[in-house]
């Protein structure tokens, strides 16, 4: 009699214990699951030319992170999410974030050069900016390449850049951005005419930019002797396009494939000064 009651109460307790692996079961099938997005674009660690150098974790685990559509995918609720190195394992950028249902995190990650910090910045900095008024740009610029122009102060001649009906170049010079700043947050919007063709090109204009020591008036040289300049940015190109024509930018250096005469020799090494844009409204 006894053996009988003790092996009832043992497939009772047996049956319970079934029932809450269910029920706990039944509860995690319908966890909601949220996405998160983290642009890694302005990171050097992921835009260096050379390879991809930047991944995520969440609670300390290693989570999916998908580098082109932004997203990680997250149940919802309070989570720390940490942004390594691959090369080293070391955290550079770390964010606790208590994700709600419904909503649409979106969190951009700055980084000019690799030895600088990762921070998080905000991606409508420049939301509120008024408009540049009708016939001109304004454009914000720091100089994260200092190792290649190594003026004390730097002026950049702007230019426009485009093809005529006979595919002939025109280059025409429209102003000059003074005293360039070496970090985002100490530039200043200047305010020059936007040069835009008239009619349009069918393959668009760019802005080119030429670096020139602001105290004796040199400008930069590349490896063949004749003044360096780069394409800074195609208007046409940009996503979002601009409607208000404003515009932050940062130009950082870059070691290009090899030896060539627009490149930058610096050592036994070449390089370009390339541009990249940070904020366009």
């Amino acid at each position: 009699m006894k053996k009988h009651i003790k092996n009832i109460i043992t497939a009772a307790l047996l049956l319970t214990g079934l029932y809450s692996c269910k029920k706990e079961e039944y509860i995690n099938s319908f966890s909601t699951f949220v996405d998160v997005y983290f642009d890694a674009d302005q990171t050097a660690l992921r835009n260096n030319g050379e390879g991809v150098f930047i991944a995520a974790r969440y609670n300390g685990a290693p989570i999916e992170w998908n580098i082109n559509t932004k997203k990680i995918k997250v149940i919802a609720g309070e989570g720390k999410f940490e942004f390594y190195d691959t090369r080293t394992g070391k955290v550079v950028a770390e964010k606790v974030i208590d994700v709600k249902t419904g909503s649409k995190e979106r969190h951009t990650l700055f980084q000019p050069t690799m030895d600088a910090p990762v921070s998080f910045i905000n991606p409508g900095e420049q939301d509120s900016e008024s408009a540049a008024p009708a016939g001109y740009i304004k454009l914000k610029v720091a100089n994260y390449a200092k190792d290649l122009i190594p003026f004390e102060h730097t002026d950049i001649k702007v230019s426009v850049s485009y093809f005529d009906a006979d595919w002939n170049e025109v280059v025409t010079e429209i102003g000059v951005i003074k005293d360039v700043k070496n970090a985002i947050d100490k530039a200043d919007y200047q305010l020059l005419p936007d040069g835009r063709p008239d009619p349009l090109p069918e393959v668009g204009y760019n802005y080119v930019f030429e670096f020139v020591n602001s105290d004796t008036g040199e400008s930069l040289r590349n490896y063949g002797g004749t003044n360096y300049s780069n394409t800074a940015f195609t208007p046409g190109g940009l996503n979002p396009l601009p409607l208000k024509n404003v515009f932050t930018l940062y130009i950082v250096s870059r070691a290009t494939w090899g030896e060539a005469p627009p490149f930058i020799k610096k050592g036994e090494t070449f390089y370009e000064i390339a541009t990249n844009v940070l904020f366009v409204n």
